[in-house]
């Protein structure tokens, strides 16, 4: 598995694992406090490319071992890694990435995007639950931080996207530093994609607003109960379409979305 999210879930079966480990991975930061032995990976996946390029020192995996290709299906994300991995995994966490790059009381939000080599239009949610997330948020007092890695003709943003009084959209941030805001945050925005491991990893209050294809992105399948689920809250679609096709009329609103945000917003912690 070599998407960010992905090796964000995977690191809890290998902190489990009471062995050395030669790990395929575009992303060796996620690592770094574990005896793991970083391969470099080939991809053309463009953000997993740039990170790959940042690295040097990659190591290769001695002859003889045996090698587990990590997947999962249907029958969800954590079910699917245990089945490949054979241990349970211990509790979803990160390292410490240090102090965030942002100062101060904010809101991490994470724009609905497209990517042209990898398109998730139908899990993506209706941009405007994001955008009057984050306007809600800017309204409670809090700076809205806006991150993403558009480029043209390869990644962007849907209309309308969100006001932010800081934004991120070039990929400035490298993925150290981009965690690390996420450590930071008050509370994080967004869509389904990294940003649900990540939140439940570093135990951030979550809005996560859920689109289609719920055949493989239902929350069922996406956490699990041995995780710590008390500060994430997913708002699903009334309709939540069940499919699993990339390109799908999926039913995505959600009734009463404002009245549903600011009953959640509310027990976030008061600013001071």
């Amino acid at each position: 598995m070599r998407g960010l999210g992905d090796n964000i879930y995977q690191r809890a079966f290998i902190r489990t694992m009471a062995r050395e480990v030669w790990l395929d991975t575009p992303w060796p930061e996620l690592y770094r406090d574990l005896p793991v032995h970083c391969v470099q990976p080939a991809t053309q996946l463009r953000t997993q490319a740039k990170n790959i390029r940042r690295h040097s020192g990659w190591k290769s995996a001695p002859a003889g071992l045996r090698a587990v290709k990590v997947a999962y299906g249907k029958e969800g994300i954590v079910p699917g890694m245990q089945h490949c991995f054979g241990v349970v995994p211990a509790d979803f966490d990160l390292p410490d990435f240090g102090p965030s790059p942002v100062e101060g009381p904010y809101a991490l939000v994470r724009p609905v995007t497209v990517r042209e080599e990898w398109r998730a239009d139908t899990r993506n949610p209706l941009p405007e639950y994001v955008a009057q997330a984050a306007a809600e948020m800017r309204r409670r007092g809090y700076r809205v931080v806006s991150v993403a890695d558009l480029e043209p003709g390869k990644e962007w943003a849907l209309d309308p996207l969100p006001l932010a009084d800081i934004r991120f959209h070039a990929g400035e941030l490298p993925v150290e530093q981009l965690l690390a805001l996420l450590q930071g945050a008050a509370a994080v925005i967004g869509g389904i994609g990294w940003i649900v491991p990540a939140t439940i990893a570093a135990k951030v209050p979550a809005w996560i607003v859920c689109g289609g294809q719920g055949g493989f992105n239902h929350p069922d399948l996406i956490t699990h109960p041995s995780m710590d689920l008390a500060h994430i809250n997913f708002a699903v679609p009334d309709n939540f379409c069940r499919c699993t096709q990339k390109q799908h009329a999926c039913d995505k609103r959600i009734a009463d979305y404002d009245a549903r945000f600011a009953a959640w917003a509310d027990r976030l912690p008061a600013l001071v």
